[in-house]
């Protein structure tokens, strides 16, 4: 009993620095964007310029940082600590007031430093829920589902939260209030796992540093498969994570109902996410994740036939997509990590490496196109208009496609061995 009730304890406190963790994230690629072209006046093409650069630089140093982070276990501590403090710092810098700087330049200074923070934070939360799950002799979905799932609570809370300071503090100081109050969260999560990270593997040695490599790991059956299917389901949800904001307000016209509608996507994932979990155990991850990603394909293509005033039925949208979101950020971390033998933080780095780079896309290609298409935030015509719902609801239906294709003929031996861990 006292086993479980410490396992228990320790998912706990990796769920609430998951928790922690995307309630700083969230804002990073759904508000920026829109919080830049509305309120500081940057134009969609600077703009986009500006977060494909400061996202490519981030995709770059997270194998740099997973190397890192590799040949320092033995300061886990402070390497965390460390994270936690720069993505609040750059947190801080990015949501600081409109007047306060140039635009492009807060901007590019705030997203590296919270990017840089965020993967640091992010690559040991991985390594010390890889750690767990070794130590246990298996449970790898179970570690996932408590980590994801406390990583939606955090992103449902900071849906909700710019909207509610906005309305206490004033549309001024919303996001200020709501960076100082990450600062706040994130401090209770490190408080919490104070004591407690985890590297996987012991301090390397030259022999063990081999056994651990980074192209060991690689070279291990369906880890590269596994990889480049991850990069490619992430450009969905990189393309509608860019575009929401201006979807609700441009199409839709529903701005009022944006903070809603994010709560329940992201609700819808949290509360589906058990299910998939169960499914898989029962079915397989495989099947499990093809048929989430089904759904997500049905809900974007319903999301298309929508227009202004459309408000009940993008709350459908919003639920089925959101619930399809549960098996993909479910099932896909826990089937790489099955793969895994050595090298744990590294190829960790290399899976957020390629899901930011599927963000970089997103921002960088999408938002310029829009501009051309005639998509111009806050005056939103009929052309524009067409441009946004095609790029928000039809390109991700496309991409999904592509990325069941390769589910298909991913290679199995670990999956199956490991099919309920």
């Amino acid at each position: 009993m006292a086993d479980t009730a410490l396992a228990r304890g320790e998912l706990a406190r990796g769920g609430l620095m998951a928790a922690a963790l995307a309630f700083g994230g969230l804002p990073l690629y759904v508000h920026a964007p829109r919080y830049y072209a509305e309120e500081m006046g940057l134009g969609l093409g600077a703009l986009g310029a500006v977060l494909l650069a400061a996202r490519a630089l981030d995709s770059v140093q997270d194998p740099v940082l997973g190397w890192l982070a590799d040949r320092t276990r033995r300061y886990r501590e402070v390497w965390a600590l460390a994270a936690a403090a720069l993505l609040a710092a750059g947190f801080v810098v990015l949501f600081a007031p409109p007047g306060w700087g140039d635009a492009p330049v807060r901007l590019a200074l705030g997203l590296v430093a919270a990017f840089t923070g965020f993967s640091a934070l992010q690559i040991a939360l991985y390594d010390h829920g890889l750690a767990l799950a070794r130590a246990a002799g298996g449970g790898h979905t179970r570690v996932a589902l408590w980590r994801e799932a406390g990583g939606l609570v955090g992103i449902c809370l900071a849906a909700m939260a710019p909207a509610v300071l906005g309305a206490v503090l004033g549309p001024k100081a919303g996001f200020l209030g709501f960076a100082l109050l990450f600062v706040v969260v994130a401090a209770v999560a490190a408080g919490a796992m104070a004591g407690r990270w985890r590297a996987s593997g012991a301090i390397e040695s030259a022999a063990e540093g081999a056994a651990s490599s980074f192209r060991q790991a690689l070279e291990t059956p369906g880890v590269g498969a596994m990889l480049a299917f991850g990069f490619v389901n992430a450009l969905p949800t990189a393309v509608t994570s860019t575009l929401f904001l201006f979807f609700v307000g441009g199409v839709l016209q529903a701005e009022p109902h944006a903070g809603p509608m994010l709560l329940v996507f992201f609700a819808a994932a949290a509360a589906a996410a058990p299910f998939w979990a169960r499914l898989a155990a029962r079915t397989g991850r495989r099947r499990t994740l093809a048929l989430g990603m089904s759904l997500s394909i049905a809900a974007f293509a319903w999301a298309y036939a929508l227009g202004p005033g459309d408000v009940a039925p993008f709350y459908g949208v919003a639920l089925a997509s959101g619930a399809a979101l549960g098996a993909d950020m479910t099932l896909a971390p826990a089937m790489l990590a099955a793969r895994i033998e050595g090298g744990g933080a590294r190829v960790f780095a290399l899976w957020t490496f390629l899901q930011k780079s599927a963000l970089a896309l997103a921002a960088g290609v999408a938002l310029p196109l829009l501009a051309l298409g005639g998509f111009e935030p806050g005056a939103v015509d009929a052309q524009g208009r067409d441009a946004l719902s095609a790029a928000y609801a039809l390109v991700p239906c496309f991409l999904k496609l592509a990325a069941i294709a390769m589910l298909a003929v991913l290679p199995v031996e670990k999956e199956r061995s490991l099919a309920t861990s």
